[in-house]
């Protein structure tokens, strides 16, 4: 019981920041500008700044020495006494012959994702379509068999979180576990999680609802979930929960932002999950013979179609994973 229990995932809820609490970020600072003084000689006119401005300057010595490296090189002022001669770097200077030298900006290594989930399209899904829709590098562990993930693999994320559960996802010296946990983390390393607070707290919300809507439908296919103990019992109440347009509240959100997503103009991670429950309730009517169920939903049908449509998901639904069965056979679903 305690092995069909998980396979389903988690049943977490949203585990975020509140928004309204996060501090600016800080501007980064820029980098030192450091200068190649070897072609500068003796002699050699340039412009050099005094009180802020530029004035005409002839180089008198160039130093080579530690204790004048900030300001290497003499210069004296035309028209000016020398008693104005001085030191200056770089920075005060004005020469086709002085070179600044470009500091190394040290690059951050790509992300790259270590994310584990059964073999199954379930929650899955949402994170396979955001990492192919932003084209990022990450390993899919698909755990077919319960000792594979039980006896082999769960014992090593313990180590790293005690909250080991499926979905995982590993980033760096990062594991988080637990679904919209997972998801607020990989929307934030890849910029999904709605551009403004607005956008942002919607995002938290629709993540929180949808996942309403998958606990149902959990509770319409497993027999374990004891809700439809039988096949009859199955048929029936999905009929009556398709019935019911479970995503009447998601028509709503689009009318009233007037966007072709959820959140924002452009997508986040609830869009993701939306749509795959908008696909799955797509394959529950066909199984049921209940026909078109956006025949009320038109600004949902806008948003599949758009969804369905993005070249950066066009590897993905051509792909096996696409086809992998809705929810896991080893608990027997009344729907796969």
């Amino acid at each position: 019981l305690f092995f069909l229990s998980q396979l389903g995932g988690d049943h977490s809820r949203v585990a975020l920041l509140p928004t309204e609490l996060m501090a600016p970020r800080k501007a980064a600072k820029a980098p030192k500008v450091t200068y190649d003084y070897s072609g500068l000689k003796e002699g050699m006119r340039v412009q050099a700044e005094s009180e802020g401005e530029f004035h005409a300057a002839e180089i008198l010595q160039v130093s080579d020495s530690k204790s004048r490296a900030a300001k290497p090189v003499k210069v004296t002022y035309q028209g000016y006494d020398k008693v104005y001669d001085e030191w200056v770097g770089g920075d005060r200077l004005k020469c086709k012959a002085l070179k600044k030298v470009q500091p190394e900006i040290e690059k951050r290594p790509p992300l790259e994702f270590n994310f584990g989930y059964w073999k199954i399209r379930g929650l899955g899904s949402i994170f396979r379509m955001i990492f192919e829709y932003k084209g990022v590098k990450y390993t899919d562990n698909q755990y077919e068999t319960g000792p594979k993930w039980f006896d082999e693999d769960k014992p090593k994320i313990l180590e790293k979180n005690v909250l080991a559960n499926l979905p995982y996802v590993e980033c760096g010296n990062d594991c988080v576990c637990q679904t919209n946990a997972c998801l607020s983390y990989v929307g934030s390393r890849l910029r999904l999680n709605g551009n403004g607070n607005k956008a942002r707290l919607m995002n938290e919300q629709l993540l929180c609802e949808i996942y309403d809507v998958r606990n149902a439908m959990l509770e319409l296919v497993y027999p374990f979930k004891t809700v439809c103990r039988t096949e009859a019992e199955h048929n029936e109440k999905a009929i009556k929960h398709l019935e019911s347009n479970p995503f009447k509240k998601f028509e709503a959100c689009l009318e009233k932002s007037g966007t072709d997503y959820f959140c924002d103009k452009t997508l986040c991670t609830a869009d993701f999950h939306i749509w795959e429950m908008l696909d799955q309730h797509r394959l529950l009517a066909e199984k049921h013979k209940k026909g078109d169920i956006f025949a009320d939903i038109p600004k949902c049908k806008a948003f599949y179609d758009k969804f369905r449509a993005l070249p950066q998901l066009e590897k993905y639904f051509a792909s096996e994973d696409y086809k992998l069965p809705v929810n896991n056979p080893v608990a027997a679903p009344y729907f796969l």
